[in-house]
Formats: C-alpha cells, sequence, structure tokens
C-alpha cells in the first residue's frame, strides 16, 4: 500500500465514523441533534475541520456556496458558535486517533533509525484567547507589571520519521510535562508503536523516578540532561556506565557526552547498552527530535493554530485537535511527494523535497471534497501529490538559521537548525 491508498483509506473510515450515530451519540451533550436543524452534528464537524481562518462570517457563508450538495444552509454565527457548544472537542480527538490506528495497521514501509521507531515527547505553550473564562480555565501568565497573557500548554507524542502525532494533549498552563509524558504512554493501546520505539526527551523531564517508570514500561529512552542534573556534572568520559539510588528509584544507565560543532557540551542518559551503538550514533539520533520543534513551528506558523475559531475553551479545545488531523493527512501527502521526487530527481548531487506550505494550503483546500467524495478522493490526493513534485525546495542539511521574534510574548531568540 503507498501513501495515496492509505490516505484514501483513513479519509473514506473518517467519514464513515463522522456519520454514524454511534460517534453523534458519543460526543454530543443529551438531547442535542436530535430535531431537523438548519446545522446538523455532520456538517458542524465539516464545518470546523474546514480550517477556519477567516472571519466566521464569512467562512459560513462561503462554506455553504462551496458544498451545496451537504445542504449546509447559511446560520449566523452566534447560531453556530451555540451548536458547538454542545459537541465535545474527543469527537476531533478521536479522528486523530482513528489515523494513527489505521496508519499503523496499514501495509506501509515505516521508516525507522537503525530498526528502531523514533519517537519525541515534548509541549509547547499555547497562546488563547485573552478572556476571563480562558483564564479561569487554562491559566495565564503574567510579566513583571502584573499584565497577565492567558496560556494554554499542549503536549505531543511524534514520530519523527513518519510525521506522524500519535498522541496529543492540551491542558492548563503550567503543566506538569512529567506527567503528560505519562498520560501519553499510557494512551498507547497498539503495541506495535512502543515497541522496539526509542523515545527521546529534552531537558525537562529526567529524573530517576521517570526513569525506573519507563524501564518498567520496557521503553527505550534518550534524555538530554541539563548541566545541573549530577551524571552531567560528574562524568567526563564520552561513553560511561552509572548505577544510581535515590529514595525508592534505582537502576543502571548509560551516560554519554559529545561536543556540538560551536563546542557546547551535551550530556545524553539512556538504556540502550548496546555497544554497537556508538557515541556519533546518539548524536545522530538526539538529532532526529529536533523534528517535534519543526511540527510545532509548522502547527503555529504554516496552520497558524493560535488563530483560533471561537473564544470559548471547547471552540479552543476542538481547534487544536482539528488542526492536528490536518496537519497529519498532509503529511502523507507530503511523504508521497517526496517518494516521487526521489524518484525523478536522484542522479543529482542535492536531495529535493516537497513544499509543506503548498501540501497544506491544498489539503486545507480539499479536505471537505476528499471527506464526502470518496469516487474522487483518491484522484484528489493524486492531482495534489503530482502538482507538489513540481513544487519542491532543495534540502539543506546542517544550517543554521535564526528564529524570527514573531510573538509578543517571546522576548529571546533561539538559533535552530533547518527541520529537514
Amino acid at each position: 500500500m503507498d501513501y495515496v491508498n492509505a490516505l484514501s483509506h483513513i479519509l473514506k473510515e473518517s467519514d464513515k465514523l463522522i456519520k454514524s450515530l454511534k460517534f453523534k451519540e458519543a460526543y454530543t451533550t443529551e438531547n442535542t441533534f436530535i430535531r431537523d436543524r438548519k446545522l446538523s452534528f455532520q456538517n458542524s464537524i465539516y464545518f470546523i475541520l474546514s480550517g477556519l481562518r477567516k472571519s466566521l462570517s464569512i467562512e459560513l457563508s462561503e462554506f455553504s456556496e462551496k458544498y451545496k450538495d451537504l445542504s449546509f444552509q447559511e446560520i449566523s454565527k452566534q447560531a453556530f458558535s451555540k451548536a458547538r457548544q454542545n459537541i465535545s472537542h474527543e469527537a476531533f480527538a478521536e479522528l486523530c486517533r482513528l489515523f494513527v490506528k489505521l496508519f499503523y495497521e496499514s501495509n506501509l514501509e515505516f521508516k525507522k533509525w537503525n530498526g528502531f521507531n523514533v519517537l519525541a515527547i515534548d509541549g509547547t505553550s499555547l497562546q488563547i484567547p485573552d478572556t476571563k473564562e480562558n483564564v479561569e480555565y487554562f491559566g495565564c501568565k503574567k510579566n513583571q507589571s502584573d499584565t497577565q497573557t492567558a496560556l494554554a500548554s499542549a503536549s505531543t507524542m511524534y514520530d519523527v520519521l513518519n510525521d506522524v502525532v500519535i498522541d496529543a494533549i492540551i491542558d492548563t498552563y503550567p503543566a506538569k510535562e512529567k506527567n503528560q509524558a505519562r498520560r501519553h504512554i499510557e494512551s498507547i493501546t497498539n503495541p506495535n508503536i512502543l515497541n522496539n520505539s526509542i523515545i527521546t526527551f529534552d531537558r525537562g523531564y529526567p529524573s530517576f523516578e521517570f526513569f525506573n517508570y519507563l524501564e518498567d514500561k520496557k521503553i527505550f529512552f534518550v534524555f538530554r540532561l541539563s548541566e545541573a542534573f549530577g551524571f552531567a556534572k560528574n562524568e567526563s568520559t564520552p561513553d560511561s556506565i552509572h548505577e544510581y539510588k535515590k529514595s525508592k528509584s534505582s537502576g543502571i544507565v548509560r551516560v554519554i557526552k559529545f561536543k556540538l560543532s560551536d563546542g557546547t557540551k551535551e550530556t545524553l542518559v539512556t538504556n540502550i547498552f548496546d555497544s554497537k551503538i556508538t557515541v556519533l550514533m546518539f548524536k545522530e539520533l538526539y538529532f532526529l527530535r529536533w523534528g517535534i520543534e519543526c511540527k510545532y513551528k509548522e502547527l503555529k506558523s504554516s496552520m497558524e493554530i493560535e488563530e483560533f475559531s471561537g473564544k470559548k475553551p471547547i471552540a479552543i479545545k476542538q481547534d487544536f485537535y482539528a488542526s492536528l488531523f490536518l496537519s497529519m493527512l498532509a503529511s502523507l501527502v507530503k511523504s508521497q511527494s517526496d517518494k516521487e521526487i526521489s524518484l525523478v530527481v536522484n542522479h543529482t548531487k542535492y536531495k529535493y523535497q516537497a513544499n509543506r506550505n503548498f501540501i497544506l494550503n491544498k489539503v486545507f483546500k480539499h479536505l471537505i471534497d476528499m471527506l464526502i467524495h470518496h469516487r474522487k478522493c483518491k484522484r484528489i490526493i493524486e492531482e495534489i501529490v503530482k502538482k507538489a513534485q513540481k513544487i519542491r525546495s532543495h534540502i539543506r542539511p546542517n544550517r543554521s538559521c535564526e528564529r524570527k521574534n514573531k510573538h509578543p510574548r517571546k522576548k529571546h531568540h533561539y538559533q535552530i537548525k533547518s527541520c529537514l
């Protein structure tokens, strides 16, 4: 099965789920969407999935004109806002879970690193509409002058090589990252995802208790340590084994040390003891974790995930999971496009990839048609892939650039490497 067929199957099954009575009953409040109304449950789902980035009045009008076969009647933005309050955000989270289930059950040849799946868990903050209700529900951050900004915490478990968000959480701010990481791991019911996988973590996650938790789950891990962590301070050799005993936690870990090109010293800790995996290989492995940073950049910059279509907590949660669903659909189109590009330009000394923003734009534009017109779905995907092959960009590995300070609450700059 190639990515086109896999995506076509996922979209068909997603539409079947949206139209099912069981789905409606599970994710609507009691006694809603029962009588014939101008706005049905499934049309509400389609509308939210369509990527609402303009004003609601314009979006409602354009959607009604474009999808006449859905019998989507023009309604006021107030009527839509009231109707969406009766739809649980879990409806959109369920669509994401269905995507993950079908993706990993497919016969696709998954990308691996030395035979391992490479997963990353990390969090970010999301700026949300600055209302009293959101501050009370999600939380806020205050500056020195006590000016507050409403924020939500997001966390994801991400397959960095296959570009799939396996699990996602939107939560109150600030969040306890290790608790969110445990929730991700406990949510996984498909053993094929965690078996023979390595989960990578940044500096906010290491603890002896968490090492033991992952070891008990028989999960391979790689953590980046801060300079304050004992292993990072006390060990100077590049590759060593350490035994730790701390409170109720005890175990053995491998400590890896190396220098980056700018001279910065990095320390990793892992429970992978295979000597065939060298220090340089661990350096390469940890660099792969940067994919989750690129995913957040895509969600915030390209998909404008913080431009929510509503101000209430339920709308914020709905938009969050709808954006993740759209992003994963686009990832399969990009994987197929990159595969086709590699066949065409493999004779050159440069590597190329499809333009992600172009693909996201096309998926936004054609998603509803792909969902509701099953016979046209595969053809639409193939047309996007064909166009994406022509709109490609040169991959420049190890290029560094300065992250632009576009967000008013971000006061500093980071040095980042290009997202491959």
